[in-house]
């Protein structure tokens, strides 16, 4: 008598990929993992929680403190790039990781602050020892680097993307509830909405008033993240194509020349008061120009508490060395 013989189960190649960056080891292949709704950076979440991850070398990152634990490195083509968050950080972080040429890196840049930010890829200062990164910080050899943008520009993009567009999403309540919660509680509101939110009258006014160092970093002043390094070279953001030539002939590789995650904030129609419009509103609304959500009065708030920003933005010269 003949019998078919069961299909063989099969391990989706991003699952065993995952595996051995996490656990230095391809999957159990007798109760293989699948991929559920929540994709490979799901699986990422619950294999940075494993035991045997957090007893493992990979997940060892030196407690460095901020800024320079989280200082982007690549050693083969001797960069330090400083991450600042809402100016194309995304992409910059992917083409400086592509430079560095480490393992499974076409899966590193699926979830490229996540991995790097928790398992020891080489890619951060936080993966080295002091003499290391002390050598990056200062050897000759180093080209460092970062990228500006006008205070401005980047507080709506911020808003746009995580209190408007993905305001239900975890991963941006994750950064806006600390804005959210604590407006929202001042207006005596007894339980916190995420999907209400705050206008971004209210956003401004919570972060031009903060303590600047306990704001979330998508919207800390961008002269903090250079706290604690000699940069070679600032841009601005609408100098990222000089700046990837640059990088490119460091490399001695093709790069890329388009930023992930744009809003397209600050572009589109002219309202009235667009500062006071609820998230709501302007989600199901046409795109708006940066003049409809800034009065005087803001601006010159954004002006104020940005100051250091914008000294540091007025000193970059159209062509960085």
């Amino acid at each position: 008598m003949s019998t078919t013989p069961l299909p063989m189960s099969t391990t989706p190649p991003e699952v065993v990929t995952a595996f051995r960056l996490f656990l230095g080891r391809a999957p159990n292949p007798n109760t293989p993992p699948q991929l559920g709704s929540g994709g490979v950076q799901a699986l990422h979440r619950t294999l940075e929680k494993s035991r045997e991850f957090r007893d493992s070398p990979r997940s060892i990152k030196k407690p460095y403190p901020w800024p320079l634990r989280q200082i982007m490195v690549s050693q083969p083509a001797k960069l330090v790039y400083c991450p600042i968050g809402k100016n194309a950080c995304t992409f910059l972080k992917s083409e400086v990781a592509r430079t560095a040429r480490p393992p499974h890196i076409a899966h590193i840049l699926k979830d490229i602050h996540f991995l790097t930010d928790h398992v020891r890829t080489g890619l951060q200062f936080s993966d080295y020892e002091p003499p290391e990164v002390n050598q990056m910080r200062q050897g000759p050899d180093y080209f460092r680097f970062a990228v500006l943008r006008d205070p401005m520009e980047r507080l709506l993009s911020a808003y746009i993307e995580k209190f408007v567009m993905g305001r239900l999403q975890p991963a941006n309540i994750h950064h806006t509830k600390s804005v959210v919660a604590p407006v929202q509680l001042a207006a005596n509101r007894k339980k916190v909405d995420f999907d209400e939110g705050i206008t971004f009258r209210a956003f401004i006014d919570y972060v031009t008033h903060a303590e600047a160092a306990t704001l979330d970093p998508h919207w800390r002043p961008q002269a903090l993240y250079l706290e604690g390094l000699r940069y070679d070279a600032l841009f601005r953001i609408d100098q990222i194509g000089q700046l990837m030539e640059v990088l490119e002939e460091r490399a001695g590789m093709k790069l890329g020349r388009q930023p992930r995650n744009v809003t397209g904030s600050g572009r589109g129609e002219d309202v009235a008061n667009a500062q006071d419009l609820t998230p709501a509103r302007i989600a199901a609304g046409p795109k708006l120009s940066k003049a409809s959500f800034y009065d005087d009065a803001m601006r010159h708030a954004v002006e104020t508490t940005f100051a250091a920003d914008y000294v540091l933005l007025n000193a970059v010269q159209d062509t960085p060395l």
